[in-house]
């Protein structure tokens, strides 16, 4: 870790890989502000367990999440685990559902970039995702539009800010054993699990790892897509 860390924003601290993350952050001994939506239990529960502080916003609300941000204190690392997804084929996708999960998975991540960008302090930013570029997958259409904007944006902003010291990368997730991945099929999960090198699904635990590295102690990779999907 690097030992000049002392706080982190978590968006989506509340959900399967967010709570996971939280959890490495204070084994590292990394305080940290993370924000909730509606599983305000959860959040309490995690915030009075590991002592780090919930900051409830509707990620989707941009006026909201802008406020928000603006009150909050300078962070060394920022790390965006919010999105959402669901498993519509496309005909079925309404523009309101294609207009939600731009604005949780891509508008509340530029937010944060400009967050950071407007302090133009050192920071380690980390995206996370589920498509690296190189996979052809069958992914619902507005859910990976989404993820095709992050990687984007995190290639435009690595150049834009890393003068500043400050670092951008996109950690893409194959399938885990809960959060957005419980809404696979059983014919899809098993599918996954076939055309993985490691024939398995991936661990929540295991992605925080992944992603407490990167926020933690990269010092040179940036503007990438990192890939922990178990070889698919």
């Amino acid at each position: 870790m690097q030992p000049d860390v002392k706080r982190a924003f978590v968006f989506g601290g509340t959900g399967t890989v967010g709570g996971a993350v939280l959890q490495e952050l204070a084994r590292r001994g990394v305080p940290a502000v993370f924000t909730f939506h509606r599983s305000e239990d959860r959040a309490r529960m995690l915030a009075l367990e590991l002592g780090h502080t919930a900051v409830q916003v509707d990620l989707a609300d941009p006026v909201a999440t802008t406020a928000m941000l603006d009150a909050q204190e300078p962070a060394d690392v920022v790390i965006h685990c919010a999105g959402v997804s669901a498993g519509l084929v496309l005909p079925e996708i309404e523009v309101a559902a294609f207009q939600q999960t731009m604005a949780v998975n891509v508008q509340s991540a530029f937010l944060a970039c400009q967050w950071v960008a407007r302090r133009a302090r050192r920071c380690d930013v980390v995206l996370v995702g589920g498509l690296d570029r190189t996979q052809s997958l069958p992914l619902p259409a507005h859910f990976a539009a989404s993820q095709g904007a992050l990687s984007a944006l995190v290639m435009a902003v690595a150049h834009e800010l890393g003068r500043h010291d400050i670092r951008i990368n996109l950690v893409a997730l194959g399938p885990l054993d809960g959060g957005l991945s419980a809404g696979l099929a059983a014919r899809r999960r098993k599918d996954f699990e076939t055309f993985s090198a490691l024939r398995r699904v991936g661990k929540p635990d295991e992605a925080a790892k992944v992603i407490a590295w990167l926020a933690l102690e990269n010092t040179y990779i940036q503007g990438k897509v990192i890939s922990a999907n178990g070889g698919i």
